[in-house]
This record gives structure tokens, C-alpha cells and sequence, in this order.
């Protein structure tokens, strides 16, 4: 069995693929229905939404169930399992838990609360401030379990020695006092990621590494195998690999799974293709026809090799932007900021109509023209015979070089690239 890889795909299909009871530790944080739509990638603007994918709480899950028999079965008898949820889903999903075709009530183990503050608006009712963490052992008479301690502070540990101070005759002794601390209890007090932290992605749903950290200390060992069946920006697998575990990540977003792969290597040094594989992203047209318009421009973006742009709604006409290799490599080496002092970079559009049209591209030279750049990319499903006029006039007449890039052009690229 693989490990260190991110599967891109729907984790109902790709656990089918993992050995019974192959699994030491598995966690997972799934998207509920609710008044919030999660935006999954690079800041408030992108709309690859969740939207309340669940329509109630029966729809949710049913959606849910065939998955977690399926967690259920990867598991090793000496396996745990982690299911975090908020406030809308923990009662529901706990009464699934509890089932006996699965992990039944005798192996719930502890309801966790991560407490944490944050600035919310008025309302009629008290502050939300925790999230829920179900944990189930496979068997419980079985399960590996490292209980965490908490260190003494220097008043409760001069409490601890006025309470166990005994005194036998002429003698004064401390009877013994744990040096490890004090074993945790299912009350977590973490922060929540801060607009400033260095781990912040901008992802919303993006959860703190303390508290995987936590988690995956307490109930597995190095050389374990680490599963998160929906690893949105890969915090999981980041901890996971510091902590000398192996893992294995599925998203059924790719550009989730770009993200968490550029993550990794760069928080953790290890390299795509030699450390660690993303394997399974879409290589059929079809299959991108179905993208969200966000996530199409994502893929395209990072399929040339590209840098997404950030803001996606009101962009200016550019979607990403190409740079040069060995301003990548400068970047690198210098620190430098690739959306700051280099400028020079090829900007690329895409377009996930059925044909680019030659208003596009006349708008595209706009944009090309404000930025004053002479070259460009632009990405579409196919070209109009107006539209690829157009490209040859703008290059004969204004100097500006399109190159007309179709998605079938891009996959058939990647194939030979597989191949090789």
C-alpha cells in the first residue's frame, strides 16, 4: 500500500482501494449542511462552495455512512477515529457512530471540546465558541492511546507538594507527584488560526496544527499510518509527516490538492515526485466540463505551471500569472515575493465556455495592454474562427502574441508527461 500520497477523488471510491484493517490512525473533518457556505481555497473571493451541498440532515448522512463503513473497515483493531464536527452535526453523527454495524456505543471513548475565541456579531441566543471531536476506538480493550499531560504551573505544583507532603515522626516527605504533569482532560483550549499566523492559509475551514498535533501524538506512533479522508488544505498531513508518521490524504478538490502540495513542500522540504505523490487528478476534458468555474481556472492556472490569481472576482481579465523558471528559482533561493518585486511574468486567461469568442479575446488585450505586457495565454475549451482572427491581428497590427491554449491541448500534455 502507498503511503505519503494525496489522492484526489471522491474518498468513498479511493478507501476501496486501501487493505482492510491497514489504517492506525484516522481523522476527519466533513463539510455539513448549514448556513455557511464553505469557500475552499485562497481567500474570501473564490466560490468553489460546499453551498449546502446536504439539503437536511437525513440527506447528510446517508452521504456520510457508506464513507465511514468504509473508514471503519481500513481501521487496525488497534486503530482510532477522530470525527470532528460543529455544533449542527454532532448529535446525528454520534447516533450513526454508535450503531453496531459500526463502531457501536461501547467504543465511544470521549466527546472533545476544542474551545476557542473569536469575535462574533450579536444575537439572540450564547456565543458558539467549541467545536466537537467524537473519538472512537475500533476496540477499545485494544486501542493505542498516548495520554497527553499538561505541564504543572509553578502554583500547582506548590500545590501538589502541600497536598502530598506527609509527615511520619521526625520525617518530612513528599509522597510522589507525577513528573509528566497533569493528564489531559476532553477540554482542549486552542486558538483559532489568527489573521497573522504563519500557518494560515486563508482556507476557512483550516483547522490549527496544534490541534492535530494533539491528536496524532495521542493515538498514534512514528512509522503509523495517518488517514484524513477529507484533507482540504492538508493540515493533517503537514503534522502528521513533522511528527515522523506516514500518511495519506483525500480531497475531492484538485486545487485543494495543489494546495496541499505546495504546503508540503514547503513547510516540510520534502518534494512532489520524490517524497511524496498526488495521484488521480482529472485527465479527461469531460471531467473538467463538470469543474466549478473556479476550480476549472485553478486547475488550468497550475496545469501551465502557473500562480493562480488570488482575487477572483473582479480580476482585471487575469486569472494567473506565468513566470520564468529561474525567476521561480530566484524566488526560492532569495525569498523573494513572485506577486511583489518580480515583474516579469506572461498572464494567462481562461474561459470555461464551450468557445472563446472574439469579444474575449479583445478583452483580454485590454488587460494585456494596462499591464504592458506582450505576450500571453490564453485557455478555453475551444476557439471561434472570429476569435483566432483575432490573435493574428493583435499580432500583426498591435504586437501582442496570444497563444491559444485548448484544455484538450493541456491534458493530452500531461498524458505524454505521465508517459515519460
Amino acid at each position: 500500500m502507498d503511503t505519503n500520497v494525496i489522492y484526489c477523488g471522491d474518498c468513498l471510491v479511493k478507501l476501496k482501494d486501501i487493505p482492510d484493517e491497514s489504517i492506525d490512525l484516522i481523522y476527519i473533518d466533513p463539510p455539513f449542511s448549514s448556513n455557511r457556505n464553505y469557500v475552499a481555497f485562497w481567500q474570501e473571493q473564490e466560490k468553489r462552495h460546499f453551498e449546502d451541498r446536504f439539503e437536511n440532515v437525513r440527506a447528510y448522512l446517508d452521504y456520510m455512512k457508506p464513507r465511514i463503513e468504509e473508514l471503519y473497515r481500513v481501521m487496525k483493531p488497534t486503530g482510532s477515529f477522530y470525527y470532528h464536527c460543529d455544533w449542527h452535526a454532532s448529535h446525528y453523527v454520534k447516533m450513526l457512530l454508535d450503531s453496531d454495524y459500526l463502531f457501536g456505543y461501547s467504543n465511544f471513548l470521549n466527546e472533545i471540546i476544542w474551545h476557542y475565541r473569536r469575535w462574533t456579531g450579536s444575537s439572540r441566543n450564547y456565543l458558539r465558541m467549541h467545536d466537537v471531536i467524537l473519538f472512537y476506538a475500533k476496540d477499545k480493550s485494544k486501542h493505542r492511546f498516548n495520554p497527553p499531560f499538561t505541564s504543572y504551573t509553578s502554583k500547582s505544583f506548590a500545590r501538589k507538594q502541600h497536598y502530598h507532603t506527609r509527615i511520619k515522626g521526625d520525617d518530612v516527605y513528599v509522597t510522589s507527584i507525577s513528573p509528566k504533569g497533569v493528564k489531559e482532560n476532553d477540554v482542549w483550549i486552542i486558538p483559532v488560526i489568527n489573521s497573522q499566523a504563519k500557518e494560515r492559509l486563508g482556507y476557512p475551514t483550516q483547522k490549527p496544527e496544534a490541534l492535530l498535533e494533539k491528536i496524532i501524538k495521542a493515538s498514534s506512533n512514528e512509522g503509523d499510518i495517518v488517514l484524513d479522508a477529507f484533507c482540504g488544505c492538508g493540515t493533517t498531513l503537514v503534522v502528521a509527516h513533522r511528527e515522523k508518521r506516514r500518511w495519506i490524504g483525500i480531497d475531492i478538490s484538485p486545487t485543494s490538492c495543489r494546495v496541499m502540495a505546495k504546503r508540503l513542500e514547503a513547510t516540510t522540504g520534502i518534494q512532489e515526485g520524490r517524497d511524496f505523490s498526488v495521484q488521480d487528478m482529472p485527465k479527461s476534458v469531460d471531467e473538467l466540463r463538470q469543474y466549478p468555474a473556479f476550480e476549472f481556472q485553478n486547475w488550468a492556472v497550475n496545469a501551465l505551471g502557473g500562480v493562480p490569481n488570488k482575487v477572483k472576482v473582479r480580476d482585471m481579465g487575469i486569472d494567473g500569472k506565468l513566470y520564468p523558471i529561474e525567476d521561480i528559482k530566484k524566488e526560492r533561493k532569495e525569498g523573494i515575493d513572485l506577486f511583489g518585486e518580480i515583474d516579469r511574468y506572461i498572464p494567462i486567461q481562461v474561459k470555461r465556455t464551450d468557445q472563446v469568442g472574439r469579444p474575449d479575446i479583445e478583452n483580454f488585450e485590454i488587460a494585456m495592454k494596462r499591464d504592458k505586457r506582450e505576450k500571453g495565454i490564453f485557455i478555453g475549451f475551444d476557439f471561434s474562427r472570429d476569435a483566432l482572427k483575432e490573435i493574428r491581428r493583435a499580432e500583426r497590427e498591435d504586437g501582442l502574441l496570444i497563444e491559444p491554449k485548448t484544455v484538450s491541448q493541456i491534458v493530452e500534455d500531461q498524458l505524454d508527461k505521465s508517459l515519460l
